[in-house]
């Protein structure tokens, strides 16, 4: 019987393993096929130090700046020069970036071969008849750059490739493009790869080519796999609905052990605090229902499906045990709302010392933040956007602008780590909608401030995407880095490409109007953390508020009886007539009258101690831990 070799090239983070390849290689052993896992992006890694890995791997995730390293290597001269790349790439995305930056960029270059012949001697590679390549983050030139070493010292060595990178049409077209690859896995893997693996090692005694490989195995058809023999011209991929796995809880615990060996032998380890990985869910229920315009994550993989609350709880155990770590980051692009209810009291009382990470909506209580927060949650993603109702109606987000508030408030209020996004450009905005936004941010920049403030993308998938002119885009071509990546011919690269430009149908130009909300995201940025408002509701009926956002009125401010009152009622987003029936219902003997009520509302908002949205009244004060 032979043997598999699954490959986790740069730039992958260094901070978990990939779940993707733990699923494949546990699908693969469960099956009583030998396989192992390297994870050759230490490799790199340790060649330049962890710094600039991570600055390579993050900082131009977007620009393809780790791909354009590689592609240099596989293609020498057949690119456009590293000035064009500069200036047409790097400098557009970042212009903070110096000439220090540039020559860093530059000598990093020069580590790709002296890595490649590396990672050619550091694996036994004849003892491997199948090698696998995932890729996702930086991935694709990386491990081209190494199959086509690979193929070039043992031909007979089959060369699969799958991951985010491979999906659908640009899948295929890698297939076209490069004669390194053998097979390539358009989507979910985890029911084909088993089949198709055995398959190839049969057909290695027996004199089988990949063209003959039968699509009738169980778990296998064309539409998730194509082989050497596909890659035709016009081909394009069908319908996967019937690939996708169904039953996640019949898939195997993932096999990371190869990922934590190689960390405990690495010399960054010191520096690197490694996060388990997990899954409980695949696709997404709010797009199902309603399709986020500018949102390209699953492709043709949308349809929801999640594990049964024990399942992921056991999963979960097992990995904390085996390999004695108490973070975990979700690879769920959403938090299965029936969630609430069963897994959360599972996590809280199971004793696990574990924090996690979620991507979730918006459109929560209170409630259910502190359920997250009791089970566990260490961080949270946010799919905020924007704190426009209009604009998030446009793009489909299935949140208003109170909903992102009140999440954003309560959540950086528990002190844990949150991550969003702050974007503006989508095709059909209303620009008036801008000034009241540039006007709202400075008055939250005692809360988590964005991860990023950028003009939406044009992501593959998405209903942008699919359909451009009925979303008011035109002109869509693929991102100027992927000329610098790859010398193809643009109906190529456009096949290629994950990420898009597009130009707007009606001329309009952002810029000229989003200028005032990106000044005050980019100032939230550099704020972040080093302002606050906070409140203490005393013993003694004070509700004490201390404000030190720049431009605040006064450093303190006391709140007494029905001030008190209203404003701890307005922690979740209330209407006037809410408001107003509080009073009476609290202070039926002594409750002001609706003027005096709207004047100390309009008093707060002018301290911007409150803010309204939605015709609701939300205090922005965070609550002090302690105070219930």
């Amino acid at each position: 019987m032979g043997r598999v070799l699954l490959v986790n090239m740069p730039l992958a983070n260094l901070r978990w393993p990939n779940l993707g390849l733990g699923l494949l290689q546990a699908a693969l052993t469960r099956r009583g096929i030998a396989c192992d896992a390297a994870y050759l992006n230490f490799d790199f890694a340790e060649r330049l130090g962890l710094d600039d890995y991570t600055w390579i791997a993050d900082h131009f995730a977007f620009v393809l700046g780790g791909e354009r390293l590689f592609a240099k290597h596989y293609f020498d001269n057949a690119l456009p020069d590293d000035d064009s790349f500069w200036r047409d790439v790097l400098l557009p995305a970042d212009p903070r970036l110096s000439e220090q930056d540039r020559r860093d960029y530059q000598r990093i270059a020069t580590h790709v071969g002296p890595f490649l012949d590396d990672c050619m001697a550091a694996v036994d590679w004849p003892r491997y008849d199948v090698v696998g390549f995932t890729t996702s983050f930086q991935q694709t030139m990386p491990s081209l750059c190494l199959a086509r070493r690979i193929k070039k010292e043992w031909p007979e060595t089959k060369i699969l490739f799958g991951g985010a990178a491979c999906a659908a049409e640009m899948g295929i077209e890698l297939l076209r493009q490069f004669v390194e690859i053998d097979y390539v896995f358009l989507g979910e893997a985890d029911l084909s790869i088993g089949p198709v693996v055995e398959q190839i090692l049969a057909g290695r005694g027996s004199g089988c080519q990949p063209a003959q490989v039968s699509w009738r195995a169980p778990g296998v058809s064309p539409e998730m796999v194509r082989t050497r023999a596909d890659a035709v011209p016009g081909l394009t991929p069908g319908a996967r609905q019937d690939a996708l796995v169904r039953d996640l809880d019949a898939l195997p615990y993932p096999d990371f052990d190869a990922y934590f060996t190689r960390l405990a032998r690495s010399p960054l380890r010191a520096g690197i605090d490694p996060l388990l990985f997990f899954e409980s869910s695949r696709g997404c229920w709010w797009g199902e229902k309603h399709h986020c315009a500018f949102c390209g994550l699953n492709g043709a993989e949308l349809g929801f499906r999640s594990k049964l609350p024990q399942r992921v709880l056991d999963e979960l155990r097992y990995l904390v045990a085996r390999h004695n770590v108490h973070r975990a980051n979700s690879a769920d692009n959403i938090l299965d709302h029936r969630y609430f209810q069963t897994l959360l009291p599972l996590l809280r009382d199971a004793g696990l010392d574990l924090q996690f990470v979620y991507e979730m909506k918006t459109n929560l209580t209170r409630g259910q933040v502190e359920a997250l927060l009791a089970a566990g949650l260490g961080a949270a993603q946010l799919g905020i956007e924007t704190f426009s109702t209009p604009l998030l109606k446009l793009i489909g987000k299935g949140a208003t602008a109170m909903h992102n508030l009140q999440a954003l408030k309560w959540f950086s209020e528990a002190g844990i780590e949150v991550k969003w996004n702050l974007l503006y450009g989508f095709p059909g905005e209303d620009p008036a909608e801008y000034a009241a936004l540039g006007e709202l941010l400075p008055a939250l920049c005692h809360l988590a401030p964005p991860m990023a403030v950028g003009r939406v993308r044009l992501d593959r998938f998405s209903p942008y995407f699919e359909n451009p002119t009925a979303h008011g885009m035109t002109n869509v071509r693929p991102n100027r880095a992927f000329r610098y990546v790859y010398p193809f011919p643009p109906e190529v690269l456009g096949r290629l490409a994950y990420y898009h430009e597009f130009d707007y149908a009606d001329g309009r130009d952002p810029l000229s109007y989003a200028r005032p909300l990106i000044a005050a995201g980019e100032t939230w940025q550099q704020l972040g953390g080093s302002v606050t408002l906070r409140y203490w509701d005393r013993p003694d009926g004070v509700l004490l508020l201390t404000d030190t956002r720049p431009g605040a009125e006064v450093f303190q401010r006391r709140l007494r009886g029905i001030e008190r009152q209203v404003y701890l009622f307005c922690d979740t987003g209330r209407t006037f007539e809410q408001i107003v029936a509080h009073v009476r219902e609290t202070h039926c003997d002594a409750s002001p009258d609706e003027p005096s009520l709207r004047r100390m509302l309009d008093t707060w908002l002018a301290a911007r101690i409150a803010v309204r949205a939605d015709n609701r009244y939300l205090s922005l004060a965070l609550r002090t831990p302690g105070d219930s």
